[in-house]
């Protein structure tokens, strides 16, 4: 069997490239024009009535939609400081539709979790995590608890409260935007070092002790020196 031409191999590989490229961005720039084109016409018909249809063209009833966008958003943030977003709370009586709308009020923003104090903290007994002191909290009858926020990553926000045992957390010293920065950039920026520091009610021991070992390392440790972890 005699080799197959040079210029066909090269022509079906090009025809094949320029599909896989092409296809998307075809896929794509047809979902664009449709949206364009479904905001133009709703755009004209409104523009029907008050101005002559030789004087319409394409292009103008989708200008005349973003400027509408535009002013409804301008409109909800002039009120939103006064009666916290009148079109806002409007929407919140609709069925169905309401709860989508407040569903993110009262989360977390980046600029208050940049002005939480970071931390290391145990999840498992091998594996620590980064994360943001919220608060202390008090058990009735059990050790003191960490109120830890663990950042999703790379989007930070939405993440997850962690109530952990105050001995499981590793209070650092760096600055929350150092961390919040090695935490979006997936490890590849980070601070020169990290800074734990240890708790007020810690002995310098037990300082040195938990961020040397692991819980399971420390668990180990007391059990040959003939005590229970607690």
């Amino acid at each position: 069997m005699g080799k197959r031409p040079r210029f066909t191999g090269t022509l079906q590989g090009s025809l094949w490239r320029g599909m896989v490229i092409s296809t998307p961005l075809m896929i794509v720039g047809w979902i664009l024009y449709s949206i364009v084109d479904i905001l133009n016409s709703l755009g004209q018909r409104l523009l029907t009535p008050f101005v002559p249809q030789r004087y319409i063209f394409f292009g103008m009833g989708f200008l005349l939609m973003a400027i509408l966008v535009f002013l409804v958003g301008r409109i909800d943030l002039y009120f939103e400081h006064r009666k916290g977003g009148i079109w806002r709370s409007l929407i919140k009586r609709i069925p169905f539709v309401g709860p989508l709308v407040t569903a993110g009020e009262g989360a977390l923003s980046l600029d208050e979790l940049s002005k939480l104090t970071p931390c290391k903290f145990w999840l498992s007994d091998t594996t620590p995590h980064y994360g943001f002191i919220v608060r202390e909290q008090k058990v009735r009858g059990a050790d003191t608890e960490i109120d830890v926020y663990r950042p999703n990553v790379p989007t930070i926000v939405p993440g997850d409260l962690m109530p952990l045992k105050k001995r499981l957390v590793i209070k650092l010293a760096n600055s929350p935007q150092e961390i919040l920065q090695k935490l979006a950039s997936g490890g590849f920026l980070s601070s020169a070092e990290e800074v734990p520091v240890p708790w007020d009610d810690e002995t310098e021991e037990e300082f040195h002790e938990r961020i040397n070992l692991t819980p399971l390392e420390m668990a180990v440790k007391k059990i040959l020196a003939g005590t229970s972890p607690r």
